[in-house]
């Protein structure tokens, strides 16, 4: 997988957050990834696209069954375009935390 996350982290295209000039698209353990992304309806497509590339070389898919996004500062129109777009659900704050803690 580390030859994904280096295309990613190195691709342009894909806005992760910016903190002191440094830039921060993902953290991984193992096989989970938590991707940070600026604009989701714009990154988004690319990651996904990047992954799906990578996937059909290497045998592997996302599950997006499993896969959730948590979005922040975007209208509910756009998180439900960004939902149509990807396919991926949206995740609400309160619903990691209770994952996180295991309520």
């Amino acid at each position: 997988l580390e030859t994904l996350l280096d295309r990613i982290r190195m691709n342009e295209e894909i806005k992760g957050i910016k903190i002191k000039r440094q830039e921060y698209k993902l953290q991984a353990f193992a096989d989970d990834m938590v991707f940070i992304i600026e604009d989701p309806g714009e990154s988004g497509s690319i990651l996904l696209k990047e992954i799906d590339k990578f996937g059909k070389l290497a045998g592997l898919k996302i599950n997006k069954e499993k896969t959730k996004m948590l979005i922040k500062n975007l209208t509910k129109n756009n998180q439900k375009k960004t939902r149509r777009n990807n396919g991926i659900a949206n995740c609400q704050k309160d619903q990691i935390f209770r994952h996180m803690v295991k309520i």
